[in-house]
Formats: structure tokens, sequence, C-alpha cells
């Protein structure tokens, strides 16, 4: 049977997805639509990847 998941394990689960998803997505569109977004703004947006990792994290090690 499948194992039952808790609230903060999906809502953990869900941060740190968005998080890489962020990492990921945003230095391509910077790559691919280089004149459309400014450095400044790709490392905030890098910023809030990581925070949504960490955070992601730390919902999920304050779950056990």
């Amino acid at each position: 049977m499948a194992e039952t998941k808790y609230t903060d394990e999906m809502i953990g689960e869900a941060l740190r997805e968005a998080g890489t998803l962020v990492l990921v997505f945003a230095p391509l569109y910077v790559i691919f639509e280089g004149s459309k977004a400014s450095w400044v703004t790709l490392c905030l947006v890098l910023f809030v990847g990581i925070a949504l990792l960490i955070f992601g994290i730390q919902v999920e090690r304050r779950r056990q």
C-alpha cells in the first residue's frame, strides 16, 4: 500500500520542487532571452529559489 503523506511533507516537497525549478529555469531564461532580464533580477530570483529550497528542507526536517 502507498505510504500516507502528511501535510508538512507535501508542503516541504512542493517548496523544494519550486526552488529547484526556479534555480534551473531562471538562468536558462537569461541565456535565451538575454536582453529582457537584468543580472540584478536574476540574482534576486536565484536568491528566492535558494530560499524556497532551504525552507522546504526545514519544513520537512521540523516534521520528523
